[in-house]
């Protein structure tokens, strides 16, 4: 009985999705999400890693950052590409049951690199979505 008064009172004061998350408070997945050059097109290799991230998280209270990233080459044809990139991570993992206020997006362009080229000079790297999410 006592246990069952105890579940009772968690369930009334936590979030319900707080109660469907197997991921201890703290807990943070970080991934890079590739994208196809000049576009915002995950590679399959990128929507498996965010199908994958979505399935770990989707019931945990969460915070995610999406940062968009392009290469040397996309920069000067698609300013706008890496927030379209970020865009597209956010409406995926909403598309899998995450609440969109909790995607918080970045457009880096090439600020941050994870291959730093010379300019015009194209590299897979840096074609990506830096995906960080701390479960709260």
């Amino acid at each position: 009985m006592r246990k069952l008064l105890v579940a009772f009172l968690l369930s009334a004061t936590l979030p319900a999705s707080a109660l469907a998350c197997s991921l201890p408070a703290g807990h943070i997945v970080d991934a890079a999400l590739y994208y196809e050059l000049g576009s915002s097109k995950l590679t399959m290799s990128g929507q498996q890693t965010v199908d994958l991230v979505a399935e770990q998280v989707v019931g945990c209270p969460v915070m995610a950052i999406a940062a968009g990233h392009v290469d040397a080459s996309e920069l000067e044809t698609s300013p706008r590409l890496g927030q379209a990139r970020a865009e597209d991570v956010r409406d995926r993992l909403v598309a899998a049951g995450l609440q969109a206020q909790d995607v918080l997006l970045r457009d880096q362009a090439f600020k941050r690199p994870a291959e730093p080229t010379r300019s015009g000079i194209s590299s897979p790297r840096n074609r990506r979505v830096q995906l960080v999410v701390v479960v709260l």
